[in-house]
């Protein structure tokens, strides 16, 4: 714990510490704003949604007006439920979702919508990245070219926006444009940098020979920032528009994939997790620099640690999809439906591969698939064939990872999916393995919190600042359903690499036929 009126430096003034942090949690449908106490305990939350905007098949934007409305609006209704004084806020932090781009003028304003990592429009940049300079790429910043990604967004807007490139003067991601609007300073944090495939993931600097390959200018590129670092105050226009405090220190913060794994306690080489809402990510923290460019590979926010990941990225978002397209109002139904239909009343297969898929099929033409209906398949048996999926999907995951020698014994879990018992159930038979749910499953929140109570001096290290931890529960596998799932996983691998050239041919057809 840390003692709320110890004095610290912050820019050469000496001011008093406060008890209290705000973590802002940017997501691809609201925005979650929590106000933690010194114990990591939520005192206040309040959500604010924004709408994505789908130009085409295959892009994805978000206006980045709506998330700093997202953020004034959060943090005036937890100003107002909590009753504290501003001046008590000591620090925040932002994380949000990962693999955007976003160009900003030298005046400091948004010049279009931010690309989201659903988009996937750059793909012939992608392409060309890995045919001109992908080995290395993979040497250097040891991750596959995927559209989603940062540097190949960039280099669309460069060869079909060119004025749009050349009026830019940074490209940020959807957490440094909401750390720019709170310190009027541009930063990238490392976390998000290691991802763009323009870093160094050894020296976590930018890298001149991937730089210079990729054709970017480096000059657009702002400064990488540790994710602990305080990137500067809260400026006086800031502080107006939100009602905090100005000269309030705000971090750089983290992609929220990190956030989560900070706030589920996995600080240590080999932990496991999975993160499991719209995008269902599955990794492991690990001391050596990964290699292995099938997985995602990044920075943690713990020094010298880095997370390899993978996952089913329309993981959660394909039962909601499912849901609204059934006309079922609420989860506790579907949850219901898919206890009551046991596991082996129909033997069925889903890939849930609706948007393509990234690490580590690096697949971006697979879409999602349903095998082995029949005349007598009901909508509950379709329910949890999708939620078995989604599960099998990170099963795969964790195989590749195994057969490149990492050990995974227990996993903790969490995001939306870990709310529902039957699907966490579900998850620890199809993976054989005991899955821990944490004691507060808003994790994403609570790990920027961590973050930006070490970074602002709060907290001596993160061991510290994680002793608060607690477990809410525990799913063990069923070891009588093993053989059974075994087998299905088999059939699950099968099925994909069957109809793999079929996704290929698909999109052929849609980029012929479709105007």
């Amino acid at each position: 714990m840390f003692e709320v009126f110890t004095k610290r430096t912050f820019e050469g003034r000496e001011f008093r510490m406060s008890k209290y942090i705000l973590s802002v949690d940017l997501g691809t449908t609201s925005t979650k704003t929590v106000l933690f106490d010194e114990k990591m305990k939520v005192v206040a939350s309040a959500r604010a949604e924004y709408p994505t905007v789908y130009p085409k098949q295959g892009w994805a934007e978000q206006d980045p007006e709506d998330w700093w409305k997202a953020l004034i609006s959060t943090t005036e209704q937890i100003l107002k439920e909590s009753g504290i004084d501003p001046a008590e806020i000591a620090g925040l932090g932002v994380d949000a979702m990962s693999s955007m781009a976003l160009p900003m003028d030298k005046e400091g304003k948004a010049l279009r919508n931010g690309l989201l990592w659903l988009d996937r429009r750059a793909q012939k940049e992608s392409d060309w990245i890995r045919g001109t300079y992908g080995d290395l790429q993979k040497k250097i910043n040891s991750n596959d070219s995927d559209p989603s990604n940062f540097a190949p967004k960039v280099l669309w807007m460069k060869n079909n926006e060119p004025e749009v490139y050349e009026k830019t003067a940074a490209f940020l991601h959807c957490n440094s444009y909401l750390v720019y609007r709170l310190t009027d300073k541009m930063s990238m944090d490392l976390s998000e940098a290691g991802m763009s495939q323009l870093c160094d993931i050894r020296t976590g600097q930018w890298s001149d020979e991937l730089i210079q390959a990729s054709g970017i200018d480096k000059s657009k590129l702002p400064e990488i920032y540790a994710c602990t670092d305080v990137v500067g105050g809260i400026t006086a226009a800031a502080a107006a528009a939100t009602g905090l405090k100005e000269g309030t220190p705000v971090i750089a913060g983290a992609m929220d994939n990190v956030a989560a794994t900070l706030g589920l306690g996995l600080r240590h080489d080999g932990q496991a997790y999975i993160s499991a809402g719209t995008a269902t990510n599955a990794g492991a923290c690990m001391a050596s620099v990964p290699s292995d460019p099938s997985m995602l590979n990044y920075h943690h926010a713990v020094p010298g640690l880095y997370l390899v990941n993978g996952g089913v990225d329309y993981g959660g978002a394909g039962l909601r999809w499912f849901k609204a397209l059934i006309e079922e109002e609420n989860f506790e139904e579907i949850d219901r439906l898919a206890e009551e239909a046991g596991y082996l009343d129909d033997v069925l297969l889903y890939l849930p591969y609706m948007v393509g898929q990234r690490a580590p099929l690096w697949d971006p033409h697979s879409r999602a698939a349903a095998f082995g209906m029949n005349p007598d398949t009901s909508r509950k048996a379709m329910i949890r064939m999708i939620m078995e999926g989604i599960a099998m999907g990170v099963r795969n995951v964790f195989r590749m990872m195994e057969e490149k020698g990492y050990s995974i014994e227990e996993i903790v879990m969490t995001g939306g999916c870990a709310n529902s018992p039957i699907w966490t159930q579900i998850f620890s038979d199809i993976l054989i393995k005991d899955i821990i749910l944490p004691g507060e499953m808003d994790v994403a929140p609570l790990g920027t919190a961590i973050m930006t109570g070490v970074g602002i001096g709060l907290y001596p290290d993160f061991d510290s600042a994680l002793a608060v931890q607690s477990v809410r529960a525990a799913h063990f596998p069923d070891k009588e359903k093993s053989d059974y799932y075994n087998a299905l996983s088999k059939a699950f691998i099968n099925l994909y690499e069957a109809v793999g050239p079929v996704y290929k041919e698909l999109d052929d057809i849609r980029d012929k036929f479709q105007k």
